[in-house]
């Protein structure tokens, strides 16, 4: 292909290796470009990885960056099942599949994909943006209920919304559920319109966050917690697969908020 001649004259000599030294290099370079689906251009400075299913899940082998005209070269260490992991800091926004055979170079492929840009106005998850969900210095918090704080009571929910570019909740996409209580959920509903977090980004460009957040209340007491409640459980049903992976990514990640409160 013309626009990726340093791409093809790697595989060449790496395949004319492998003829020569069968049994010391079996390596198969996989060349390819990254463009925006919707304009055709070049997406550039995008993290490409080779990454391969293992049993304890996927293990990255090898790491390239798309230059200025969107191609890259990774190396495949054999011949096998592969996948490639595409993204900026977060390459695992898109994974397609790639099969290399034995002694036969992947001719160079175009990879057309939903790149990010200012315009963009969708909202993203945890696994496509820069950082964790954190809130701002000096943002408000939520303030325990009173009828619980005094009988000591603890409880739990979970709250999904969007966070803007400037941190702060999209009113209109606020959904709280699992809740044990009403008073929890009052509570949270009205720290949401307080709530300011840091401004999610991809790649230095600010972006939307879809967050799902689950919130544990939890009685202290002269600074000693009481064991008094747990993390909430995700419903069986009333969900989209996508939000029900969302809140299990939030569980495992250990990425609750506790509120305390003291007597």
């Amino acid at each position: 292909m013309k626009y990726w001649p340093y791409s093809v004259l790697a595989a060449a000599l790496l395949i004319t290796a492998a003829s020569a030294f069968p049994d010391r290099l079996s390596a198969q370079v996989i060349a390819g470009r990254v463009t925006d689906d919707r304009t055709m251009k070049p997406a550039v400075d995008y993290v490409v990885r080779l990454v391969q299913m293992a049993d304890t899940g996927l293990v990255a082998l090898d790491e390239a960056t798309t230059d200025t005209k969107g191609q890259f070269t990774v190396v495949a260490p054999s011949a096998g099942s592969y996948v490639l992991s595409f993204g900026r800091t977060a390459p695992r926004v898109h994974r397609v599949p790639v099969e290399v055979a034995a002694g036969v170079a992947p001719a160079p492929k175009d990879f057309p994909l939903p790149i990010q840009r200012e315009s963009d106005t969708r909202p993203y998850v945890d696994v496509d943006v820069d950082s964790v969900l954190l809130l701002q210095r000096g943002s408000a918090g939520i303030m325990y209920p009173q009828a619980k704080r005094e009988a000591m009571e603890g409880g739990s929910l979970f709250a999904m919304f969007v966070v803007d570019t400037t941190g702060h909740v999209e009113k209109n996409t606020v959904r709280l559920f699992s809740g044990t209580h009403a008073d929890f959920t009052n509570a949270v509903n009205e720290w949401m319109s307080k709530a300011w977090f840091r401004p999610p980004t991809i790649g230095g460009v600010l972006v939307r966050r879809h967050v799902c957040l689950p919130l544990v209340f939890r009685p202290s007491t002269a600074g000693r917690r009481v064991v008094a409640s747990t993390p909430p459980r995700i419903p069986a049903a009333g969900l989209s697969n996508s939000a029900r992976e969302l809140c299990a990514r939030a569980l495992e990640s250990n990425a609750t908020m506790t509120v305390f409160t003291l007597r």
